[in-house]
């Protein structure tokens, strides 16, 4: 999982199999690294191209855990067959997703 920060925004990018085998190597360090941000996020989807259920939880969790420290975790590049799983699941309802990092660092920038 690697990450970055463009000013005060952090950019996780996420493995392309969050099923899981994928999920147990990266949860923890994802939650310990959004907490220790407490601040705005974004999940880089670009490369995710498999998405469990458990996928769906583990974002959720972060994403409630962030916003009462005043953060954010909102998502970018999803694939097609991706952004289809969070349409039906609902869960485009629940998170701000934008289709490349420029819209979404620029959403932040623009809030």
């Amino acid at each position: 999982m690697k990450t970055e920060l463009v000013d005060d925004v952090l950019i996780i990018e996420l493995p392309a199999r969050l099923d899981a085998a994928g999920i147990a190597t990266i949860e923890q360090e994802l939650a310990d690294t959004i907490n220790q941000h407490r601040g705005k996020v974004l999940a880089d989807m670009t490369e995710v191209n498999f998405v469990a259920s458990l996928a769906l939880r583990m974002l959720l969790t972060n994403l409630r855990a962030i916003q009462p420290l005043g953060g954010d975790l909102r998502l970018y590049g999803l694939q097609p067959q991706i952004a289809e799983i969070f349409r039906k699941s609902r869960f485009d309802t629940l998170f701000k997703i934008y289709p490349d990092r420029e819209t979404a660092l620029a959403a932040y920038r623009n809030q």
